[in-house]
């Protein structure tokens, strides 16, 4: 019997979480939305250090990844 009450008890645990988290309020935005204009000019190194232009990439589908290491 002992166990029913330790399931019951980590269902109930798994359950706050899930709904807990639907509470949850995000932060609005810190910039407006930019959807369907065109993102900034800039160039940056690559991973192999040649330099990255935005515009050279235009007409095709681009995803940016912006990723704060510690390298």
């Amino acid at each position: 019997m002992k166990w029913v009450w330790m399931a019951v008890a980590v269902l109930l645990l798994v359950l706050g979480v899930f709904v807990g988290a639907e509470l949850f309020i995000y932060p609005k935005p810190q910039v407006a939305s930019s959807t369907h204009n065109p993102a900034p000019e800039f160039t940056l190194p690559d991973a192999q250090g040649k330099a990255f232009t935005l515009s050279s990439q235009r007409g095709h589908k681009v995803v940016l990844y912006f990723y704060r290491g510690y390298w």
